[in-house]
């Protein structure tokens, strides 16, 4: 048996992710933010992929849900979000001290 310890860089996928994407990888490539069909019927499936993420996590409106491309973009939303939270926090205040 083989143990994998790198999951930081890679993480196996789960069978049924792999045969949920398939048919989206194979003739739904489309760009979701084009106007032709078949990017609009990938912008479909992506807003409905984020509704189920948002009921799953419990989110208040599926707009809260932001798909990243890689752990870097991810993390760099993250930075992002919470500098403007903070500036969001001290606006008509003053910076903090």
């Amino acid at each position: 048996m083989t143990a994998y310890l790198d999951h930081n860089a890679t993480t196996p996928v789960r069978p049924e992710v792999v045969d949920a994407m398939l048919p989206w990888l194979r003739e739904g490539y489309g760009n979701p933010n084009s106007t032709y069909s078949l990017g609009q019927r990938a912008r479909a499936a992506v807003e409905k992929a984020r509704e189920q993420v948002a009921a799953v996590l419990g989110a208040a409106d599926a707009s809260e849900i932001v798909f990243t491309s890689c752990g870097s973009e991810s993390d760099a939303l993250a930075i992002a979000g919470g500098a403007w939270q903070a500036f969001d926090e001290t606006k008509g205040r003053g910076a903090r001290s």
